[in-house]
């Protein structure tokens, strides 16, 4: 269904969290206007790929509702506690929340709506994200779909340029649910045909062809982070990240997540382990790459320049970087910005 009305709605009334908090005494009021690691926002994590989706309510009731149902319990010392942000205001607030996937807006107790990082993103700016699917091309080379795999065929809601859109899916691989066919990849089928899947369940196809043992399994790892980054799955890509972070991949770990920081525009972050990263393993360039870029974004030049000198000794004729350097010489220096 279209959802203009419902993003105009967004952007121009209140809305609400959950947080988990000390008690506040009696008219008490608590701002909080960035998010960082402590903050206290109610946050699912999805159990299959591990991004985070934070219920939003439209009004307080609602909140009051999500606890009861559920039958959340607070720990001892702690309170639920509702926290209302003017229009528009909390979609900002939510892209600092780590392995930000989503909202997931409870209109009320039978409905809900779930937001993408990018629609998400999108009215942060306040700007309307498109009614229309967001597609994406394939992320890999090719996917080769072992014969004897089960492949079911339907059809999608047209939407421009795209009159007669076939649905790929493999029903081995996990369900599909109607949020889903709002983010598909485009699948070639040869002869200059296509068919489309959601992005989600790409990714559940792609874990289904490494249990087969199907040809490209053992990038398995590697081809699901890119995926998730190509699709705009900061929130998923993240939680990959550090679960390669956990088992000793930190090379791999480190650079997946300078990508997702760049991307998302947490240039502190991005910055702060590109930096490690630069030191740690001085022949990734994309650790100097990205690094640079987010020093830039946050003004501080005269700490870019000195890592883009370094970096072009590193990487002498790289285009890129070169490009950089050249950008940041021809720039005023000795000013700092900070936001």
């Amino acid at each position: 269904a279209p959802r203009a009305a419902l993003y105009r709605e967004l952007l121009r009334s209140e809305t609400y969290l959950l947080t988990l908090d000390e008690p506040l005494a009696q008219g008490e009021v608590k701002r909080v206007t960035h998010a960082d690691a402590s903050f206290p926002v109610w946050a699912d994590k999805d159990a299959e790929l591990g991004g985070v989706w934070v219920p939003v309510f439209p009004a307080r009731d609602r909140v009051r509702e999500f606890v009861a149902a559920r039958g959340l319990r607070a720990p001892r010392g702690k309170e639920f506690l509702w926290m209302g942000h003017m229009p528009g205001q909390v979609f900002s607030l939510l892209r600092g929340v780590r392995r930000f996937a989503g909202v997931r807006l409870y209109l009320d107790r039978e409905s809900t709506v779930d937001l993408h990082w990018a629609e998400a993103a999108a009215l942060a700016e306040g700007r309307l994200p498109a009614d229309e699917p967001a597609v994406f091309e394939l992320p890999v080379e090719r996917l080769i779909i072992p014969a004897g795999a089960r492949l079911s065929f339907g059809r999608l809601p047209p939407w421009p340029g795209e009159e007669k859109p076939r649905l790929l899916y493999m029903p081995e691989a996990g369900r599909i649910h109607p949020e889903d066919v709002r983010r598909l990849v485009r699948l070639p089928l040869g002869e200059g045909r296509h068919a489309w899947t959601p992005c989600r369940h790409f990714l559940q196809i792609l874990r289904r062809l490494k249990a087969l043992g199907a040809d490209g399994a053992e990038r398995f790892v590697e081809t699901m982070l890119s995926a998730q980054i190509s699709f705009e799955m900061y929130g998923e890509a993240e939680a990959l990240c550090e679960w390669l972070l956990a088992r000793g991949q930190e090379t791999h770990g480190w650079l997946g997540l300078a990508a997702v920081y760049g991307r998302t525009r947490r240039y502190e972050d991005c910055a702060e382990i590109c930096g490690r990263g630069a030191a740690k393993y001085p022949n990734e360039r994309a650790f100097h790459v990205n690094g640079l870029r987010a020093l830039i974004a946050l003004g501080r030049r005269d700490e870019a320049a000195r890592r883009a000198l370094a970096a072009t000794r590193l990487f002498p004729q790289d285009a890129v970087l070169e490009g950089l350097a050249q950008e940041l010489a021809a720039a005023p220096s000795g000013v700092e910005a900070h936001g």
